[in-house]
């Protein structure tokens, strides 16, 4: 193991030991690093001031460790392994979305063949969560109305396709809450630019938000709407399996979810 790694081991201790001092000797025990290696770790802190040390050899963290894109580097190898194979079964783009304050933002993304319709989200791109689509609902109905309702303004949603039209509150609620119910949604008649979108939403065995995947396409006619629909759901619902067994295996390897990390979805 690395220095780096052995101070991340430590920085992540602290952050899962929470506001508690916690013993030099502790650290050293659970993280199986020698007590020589803790106490200059620490003191590198202690120096820089991200922690606070005791005369009785306790350490007070002062500072907060947690990824914005709760995902190592190799559950995006993983992630973008089975995005790009599905496009190539299915010729449809597939999007990995997370969300970055009030916004949608765009992870990764795969390109549309043949496409008859630019996708104008490429990678980096950010879209309000005030426009009510099927990503939008799926992460706000996780949320909760009570908190939407205190961040939001809540008369400030409106519907995503054509017309774009504003929502009563207790309207924009029920939409919501209507997404609660499952983990799959769609908007099958497109948005305003004509990109049709299946998403679903990945979450830890924990039930905590990690990211959205959408499937999109031209909102073209189909010769069948709901074996299309249901087809688009089979696809999201294994690809979500099979995600979820791959979040599951990293957490095991890697001794458990970081407890600092597990919270319910956040906006602001």
């Amino acid at each position: 193991m690395n220095p780096s790694e052995r101070l991340l081991q430590v920085m992540e201790y602290l952050m899962a030991a929470g506001p508690e001092p916690v013993k030099q000797i502790e650290i050293a025990r659970d993280l199986g690093i020698s007590p020589a290696t803790v106490n200059r770790i620490v003191r590198t802190l202690s120096e820089r001031g991200y922690l606070f040390r005791t005369s009785e050899k306790y350490c007070v963290r002062n500072f907060r460790l947690i990824r914005n894109v709760p995902m190592s580097e190799s559950y995006l190898s993983f992630l973008s392994d089975l995005m790009n194979e599905i496009t190539a079964v299915e010729r449809v783009s597939v999007e990995a979305v997370v969300v970055s304050g009030f916004d949608l933002l765009w992870h990764s993304r795969t390109q549309l063949p043949d496409a008859s319709v630019a996708i104008r989200a490429a990678t980096g791109f950010r879209r309000s969560l005030y426009e009510l689509d099927a990503m939008a609902r799926l992460y706000l109905s996780r949320v909760g109305w009570d908190e939407v309702s205190y961040k939001f303004f809540p008369g400030g949603f409106f519907k995503t396709g054509l017309e774009m039209g504003s929502l009563a509150p207790s309207e924009a609620r029920r939409i919501i809450e209507q997404s609660a119910k499952g983990d799959f949604d769609l908007d099958f008649d497109g948005n305003h630019v004509g990109v049709r979108r299946f998403a679903t939403i990945i979450e830890d065995e924990a039930g905590n938000f990690l990211h959205l995947l959408s499937l999109a396409e031209a909102a073209v006619p189909v010769r069948d709407n709901d074996a299309h629909i249901a087809h688009a759901r089979d696809v999201l619902q294994k690809a979500r399996a099979t995600l979820q067994a791959q979040i599951r295996a990293e957490a095991i390897a890697d001794g458990g979810t970081k407890k600092h990390e597990l919270s319910p979805p956040h906006i602001g």
